[in-house]
């Protein structure tokens, strides 16, 4: 059995060896019996029978002993082929490639696989050039690959595995493509791009003919494998990069955080003593308890407002200072009024010595350690108490005063209007006299005539009880209104001024407002003003330019109610527009400068506000924006 050195099968080799072994046998028979004879035949005519006998017998011992030997060179033979058979079937059958090449690159011999590999059937692979399956960008490689193979002829193994060649230029990697048989099978031109790994061996066979034997093992998988593997390790490389690196940021934010903490600690602790100089120097009182209205701490500003020691309160319930506290418990289920936190309310308080004690008082809620507790920030406002109420004492003062002088403006004005019901009144008793000295008296004229009597006495009443009601001091007192009555009481005051202007008056009054709680006086008395401000203003247009008044009332997004006096005056500039809710300011010859003070003044203490709007040479706008009725508002 004989294999080439990169371990082909040799098969001719085997059929030679065998055939040369029964060769050399039969010529050394033919050599024995030769010289056999050649004695024999020297000394046969001497030979006796029993030397004849015997050399009978020796001849055929040695014919006995050539036909073993005949039969054993056969049984050699036969095994031999047998061998051949196998591992010819070995050799084709093999997972490896195996191709024997002449000295110019021409198939000699190739295996199943490599037919497989190289798509062509093994016999058509005969004589065909190696080289026509090397991939184009491999053509360089190969030949430079074979050349080398060739040059050395030392009979060693040279290796050309699938590597890039820069990377190993003395083993050029072999790619080639190659049909794909079951593409060729059904027309399809198609290349398919294989990675082979190739081992190599220059041999001389008996001929002492050179040829190159070639393994070649497919290593696509492998390759594909590794490019895999090495986009993975790429992948994983730059995945480590850029974790490092993310890392070595939050290395870097952990220090700076650290660092900061460091300084937050140093600034709280500052903070903390900050915070105790303010909360033992604060004027307010700062009272905390938990979520059983126990006083839980106290500041020193608690001793002022309410005489008791901050050590005092310590375990204390708050209704002892605030019995009307909003969070006073009234349900177990929520015993704070939530609704109240963040905001200023008025409650009383109560002093150790009994009395009360007006306060302002906002709560805030905070946690600690999932426990709940509450701050009551209490200011005693006494003092404020009794500086609004000689304020107010004041503005009803200063209203008097102003309703004097307004009521000094409209007496010619009203002197007018009462004159009208005394005119009719005068007439209509002269009528009633000729009814009644008639020889046949009209009873039912005269009856008509009687009431149209008293209606006129009862006009001239009302205007004179208005006057009356609108000049005297008048103290706080309000009520449930309709804002659009106020509005028409207010005009029915200025209607003379109105008139003896050639002043146009509309109203776009909305119906069914809410009412409101005002003091029904001062409202108008607001009124009355902003009409007498338009009125003015508007007595300076020139005699034929059309002299316009409007009021307006709506309810506002908000659920308030808005009243606006609208002329088409001269406007305000911008000097007068900033100063013309100042005390004192007038734009008038003799004017006091009170009216639009007072008027906000009155509309601040319905917590309501007053506002303009004013162009120059295209009018003025003053509103007012009222609450409307609320249920607590009479209690």
């Amino acid at each position: 059995m004989s294999k080439s050195p990169d371990g082909h099968l040799n098969t001719e080799s085997l059929d030679y060896k065998a055939e040369a072994l029964l060769d050399k046998h039969r010529e050394a028979i033919r050599k024995r019996a030769e010289i056999m004879l050649q004695h024999s035949g020297a000394d046969i005519a001497r030979m006796s029978t029993d030397d004849i006998q015997k050399l009978l017998f020796e001849f055929q011992v040695h014919q006995i002993e050539l036909k073993m030997q005949n039969e054993e060179l056969n049984r050699a033979h036969q095994e031999l082929a047998a061998s051949r058979d196998t591992y010819a079937q070995l050799y084709d059958s093999s997972p490896v490639g195996h191709l024997t090449l002449n000295d110019a690159g021409i198939i000699q011999k190739a295996n199943m696989t490599a037919a497989a590999l190289l798509g062509d059937p093994k016999e058509e692979l005969i004589n065909k050039r190696l080289g026509k399956f090397i991939h184009p960008s491999d053509q360089d490689n190969y030949y430079l690959f074979i050349h080398r193979l060739l040059a050395q002829k030392t009979g060693q193994a040279l290796n050309a595995t699938t590597k890039d060649a820069e990377d190993s230029p003395t083993h050029p990697e072999c790619k080639y493509f190659q049909l794909c048989t079951d593409a060729s099978q059904s027309g399809d031109k198609s290349k398919i791009l294989t990675y082979i790994e190739c081992y190599a061996r220059v041999v001389y066979n008996d001929k002492n003919a050179l040829q190159i034997c070639l393994t070649i093992n497919n290593i696509t998988e492998r390759k594909q494998a590794q490019e895999t593997i090495a986009y993975l390790n790429e992948k994983l490389e730059e995945k480590v990069r850029r974790q490092t690196s993310e890392l070595i940021v939050s290395n870097l934010s952990l220090m700076k955080k650290v660092e900061e903490l460091r300084r937050s600690k140093h600034q709280l602790l500052e903070r903390e003593a900050k915070l105790n100089s303010i909360f033992n120097a604060s004027v307010e009182g700062i009272i905390t308890i938990n979520m059983s209205n126990i006083i839980v701490s106290a500041n020193a500003a608690v001793e002022t407002i309410f005489g008791y020691k901050p050590e005092e309160l310590i375990g204390c319930s708050i209704n002892k200072l605030i019995p009307s506290s909003p969070r006073e418990m009234n349900d177990c289920s929520e015993p704070h009024s939530v609704k109240h936190i963040g905001q200023i309310q008025e409650v009383e308080g109560i002093h150790k010595n009994g009395f009360a004690v007006p306060l302002d008082l906002s709560i805030a809620e905070f946690s600690v350690d999932n426990a709940h507790y509450f701050t009551h920030i209490v200011r005693d406002v006494s003092i404020r108490k009794h500086r609004e109420q000689q304020d107010k004492e004041h503005l009803n003062e200063l209203a008097h005063v102003t309703r004097l002088g307004l009521m000094g403006e409209m007496a010619s004005g009203i002197a007018h209007e009462v004159n009208q019901p005394l005119s009719a009144i005068s007439s209509y008793t002269q009528v009633s006299l000729n009814l009644i000295n008639a020889e046949n008296p009209d009873l039912v004229n005269l009856t008509e005539v009687l009431y149209k009597t008293q209606q006129q006495a009862l006009r001239a009443g009302r205007i004179i009880h208005r006057m009356r009601e609108f000049v005297k001091s008048h103290a706080k007192h309000r009520s449930t209104a309709e804002i659009n009555s106020l509005i028409h009481e207010a005009v029915s005051l200025c209607i003379a001024d109105l008139k003896q202007n050639c002043i146009k008056l509309t109203f776009e009054l909305e119906s069914n407002l809410p009412p409101i709680y005002v003091d029904h006086v001062q409202i108008e008395q607001v009124i009355i003003n902003l009409l007498r401000n338009s009125i003015d203003a508007l007595k300076t247009l020139p005699a034929k330019q059309q002299r316009q008044l409007a009021i307006h009332s709506r309810l506002t997004l908000n659920n308030s109610i808005q009243v606006r006096v609208k002329d088409n005056g001269p406007g305000l500039d911008t000097d007068q527009q900033q100063r013309i809710l100042t005390p004192f300011y007038t734009t008038k010859a003799d004017g006091m400068g009170m009216g639009l003070s007072i008027s906000r003044s009155l509309i601040e203490a319905h917590e309501g506000t007053l506002h303009f709007n004013s162009q120059s040479g295209k009018g003025t706008t003053f509103y007012f924006i009222l609450p409307i009725r609320r249920k607590s508002d009479e209690h």
